[in-house]
């Protein structure tokens, strides 16, 4: 018995061994997800540059050119000078006798009259324009400034343009004292500055008036175009503006509202 279950077991080996061995089946590997990589950071000079590439070109606008509405009618020259005249001497007259007085004697005190002159020039370059938007000249000569849109220019307008004949004095006092103190030392340099820079404005205005083509000073131009235009006589006046209109009604009278063939309208 022992012998043949000795043999069975071997047979058994032997079946066993001669089996094929079945393969077993290999594991796929699964492959790996892409890695999302991120995106890359805009420089500032990136963005500044198609920024400028996504803009349009701007068009260019043209100006139209300022000029006199059509409704108005440009002053003669008569007017032009007599709206300079009173204006100088309302404004400014008072210095005539300040300057004869101050050289008769040195007891003189010109208090009184630089107070009453700083009244004139408030009244006539602030006050009229504020109120009524002319000067006393305007209501003499009845004129009045206006711009390309047939309106009044700013107050300060006529304020600037009034105060040409005392920066044209200030700056020819300003270049004799720097002369008189020495252009080599330091005070008369600055002295000799303030001279020109006095008299920078009223040069550019005689300038603008003379070469330029559509007549217009350093004042009407920086304004935007204002012109000395003529009005008609104000019916609702009273008061004192009346006696104004009433010195209209004798410059009318006297035929010095007409026109004329040429104009001087510097100032």
């Amino acid at each position: 018995m022992g012998l043949l279950e000795k043999a069975g077991q071997i047979e058994g080996e032997k079946t066993s061994a001669e089996k094929p061995k079945v393969a077993e089946p290999e594991t796929v590997k699964a492959a790996p997800e892409p890695v999302a990589q991120p995106e890359p950071v805009k420089t500032k000079k990136e963005k500044r540059s198609r920024k400028k590439r996504a803009r349009k070109p701007r068009e260019k606008k043209v100006r139209a050119p300022k000029v006199l509405p059509e409704d108005s009618e440009p002053a003669s020259p008569t007017q032009f000078r007599i709206r300079k005249y009173s204006d100088f001497l309302v404004s400014w007259g008072w210095t005539i006798p300040l300057v004869a007085f101050t050289a008769w004697g040195n007891d003189f005190q010109p208090t009184i009259f630089v107070l009453a002159g700083l009244g004139l020039i408030s009244f006539n370059l602030g006050f009229m324009p504020y109120s009524t938007g002319r000067t006393t000249g305007n209501w003499i000569t009845r004129t009045t400034y206006i711009n390309a849109k047939a309106e009044k220019p700013h107050q300060s307008f006529v304020f600037l343009k009034g105060m040409t004949f005392p920066l044209v004095i200030l700056g020819i006092i300003a270049i004799l004292t720097a002369t008189a103190t020495g252009l080599s030392e330091s005070a008369g340099k600055i002295q000799l500055a303030l001279g020109l820079f006095f008299l920078l404005p009223p040069l550019l205005d005689y300038l603008f008036y003379r070469f330029k083509s559509d007549n217009l000073g350093l004042w009407d131009t920086l304004f935007g175009g204002v012109w000395l235009v003529k009005t008609a006589k104000t019916a609702e006046s009273k008061g004192w503006l009346k006696r104004l209109e009433q010195l209209g009604d004798y410059t009318e009278a006297q035929g010095w509202l007409s026109d004329g063939d040429s104009k001087d309208s510097s100032d």
